[in-house]
């Protein structure tokens, strides 16, 4: 038979007492300083992204309407050119309005795709400039 050790009880009190407790202050801390932070950032985020949606609707407006613009012009001065053409006295000289004409809307829009292209790199930049200055202040903060 194997003989067990009577104890006085001591042991099992002495393990209670050395339970080890957890200060869980500073990391709730640490985690709330986080989370605030994090949210900080996306509000943040959705103001510049706000402010791009706010330019890029202008901006899209205005590429519009420049369009619009010179789809009227184009049109006019193809009718304008139809009518010449129509009153020409000779063939000949119908064909030469005829050159001409499609020479002037060949400039014409190159000159107009110039333009709208110039357009729509501002807007670009502008468009972007919210964000650009929301990534740079991320980047600086860090």
């Amino acid at each position: 038979m194997t003989k067990t050790k009577k104890t006085n009880g001591r042991a099992k009190a002495h393990a209670k007492t050395a339970e080890v407790k957890f200060d869980t202050t500073g990391a709730r801390k640490q985690a709330a300083h986080a989370l605030a932070r994090v949210q900080d950032g996306l509000r943040e985020a959705g103001e510049a992204i706000r402010e791009a949606g706010e330019a890029m609707g202008g901006e899209s407006r205005k590429v519009a309407l420049t369009l619009v613009n010179h789809a009227q012009d184009n049109v006019v001065y193809s009718f304008e050119a139809l009518r010449d053409t129509l009153q020409a006295e000779t063939f000949a000289e119908a064909v030469k309005i005829q050159q001409q004409a499609m020479t002037e809307i060949f400039r014409r829009s190159l000159r107009q795709m110039r333009e709208v292209g110039e357009i729509v790199t501002h807007s670009g930049t502008k468009t972007l400039k919210p964000i650009t200055k929301f990534v740079t202040s991320l980047r600086d903060a860090a």
